[in-house]
């Protein structure tokens, strides 16, 4: 087996600024979600603001390649090994108990007749069974089940993450450092091609494209990079500059510029456009976690941010029942419905999630504790 010849990341003991990114990052994922809801401010109701809550995804799955690295590179450096089993284990701990609580009793919800899970958001028809959605759901494969009902729909992107954590950390230990940063490139190259090869080919509805793994890993493997090369890059000048002061707006800018390139070509947009936006991501994360006395890592790091932070996992979960479209409920009219989606995450939280993460700790503690919680 080959070694990892790369240091972790040369960051403080809790990396600054990680529970305001993730803030910032379901914030945009709701914002996104509720601009369509009943009631919503006619100005929210546009693609653009609609559009809000992929680019907090490509931020989570930027934030989750850096972070993941960080912790398998601060385990080897300090134990000379990186165990899978520990690493699946705290994993788990993490992120099943949430999950499987919002999917269990959303499907008593529908066993119940409260609310349906035949109704199909792509094809509009009803199917006689939501059985395909559960099990999509329970086996992290919902990225690819496309004629999607609501309230399991967004869980596309937790299957995207937990396909990473299947591959990546594997890749790590059998390639090394140096073989799997050049394989991460490759991913970073190779991606945006085969989603111009979805485009132009049938290959099914255009929502696959932002969805399906081999479509997204690019955004995951800047992260990747972004934590491999961290010690290499800060060390020169220009890199150093470009994550600096104005990185803010520069990363605004190559986000804007990524997204908005679909008005002028979707081909373009899937080639380049999202690669660029996935730069103006990691832009974004690096200065957060090296400048958290600028302006903007204070901002990220004042309390109610941090809190929505450690809350972001269960408000991704739970916000989906809430922040419904297709829903004329007055449980998903605006603005009532962030205010239930955020009860119902400060629940599942303090119910679910604080316990089992407390147990995570108690039972299979991380070899390094320099890391924030993941």
């Amino acid at each position: 087996m080959n070694e990892m010849r790369a240091a972790a990341p040369r960051l403080e003991k809790r990396i600054p600024s990680l529970d305001g990114l993730r803030a910032l990052s379901i914030g945009l994922v709701l914002i996104g979600h509720v601009a369509t809801t009943q009631g919503a401010p006619a100005w929210m109701d546009r693609g653009a603001i609609s559009s809000l809550g992929n680019i907090g995804v490509r931020f989570f799955f930027v934030i989750s390649g850096f972070l993941i690295t960080t912790l398998l590179l601060r385990e080897r450096e300090q134990t000379g090994q990186v165990s899978l089993t520990g690493f699946y284990l705290r994993r788990a701990y993490r992120i099943l108990p949430a999950m499987l609580c919002y999917v269990l009793i959303i499907w008593a919800l529908y066993l119940a007749g409260v609310i349906d899970l035949t109704y199909r958001v792509i094809g509009r028809t009803h199917l006689d069974s939501a059985v395909p959605d559960l099990l999509h759901a329970l086996t992290f494969t919902s990225n690819y089940l496309h004629d999607y009902n609501w309230y399991y729909n967004h869980l596309w992107s937790l299957s995207v993450e937990e396909q990473f954590y299947l591959v990546w950390p594997l890749s790590l230990l059998l390639l090394g450092a140096v073989r799997a940063s050049l394989a991460a490139w490759l991913v970073v190259l190779v991606v945006p091609f085969i989603r111009l090869a979805m485009h132009m080919s049938d290959w099914g509805p255009e929502i696959s494209l932002s969805r399906e793994f081999q479509a997204v890993s690019d955004a995951l493997a800047m992260g990747v990079l972004a934590s491999l090369g961290y010690n290499r890059w800060m060390a020169k000048a220009w890199f150093r500059r470009l994550i600096g002061p104005g990185a803010v707006v520069l990363a605004g800018v190559c986000v804007g510029l990524g997204y908005g390139s679909a008005l002028y070509s979707r081909p373009l947009a899937y080639i380049a456009g999202q690669s660029l936006a996935n730069v103006g991501a990691v832009i974004l994360v690096l200065h957060a976690v090296t400048h958290a006395s600028g302006w903007f890592g204070r901002c990220l790091n004042t309390r109610p941010l941090m809190h929505m932070g450690a809350l972001s996992y269960s408000l991704y979960l739970w916000q989906e029942p809430f922040l419904n479209f297709t829903s004329e409920a007055w449980v998903a009219r605006f603005p009532v419905n962030l205010l239930l989606a955020w009860g119902a995450a400060e629940l599942s939280y303090r119910i679910v999630e604080k316990p089992f993460l407390r147990l995570k700790d108690r039972l299979h503690p991380p070899a390094s504790t320099m890391v924030a919680k993941a």
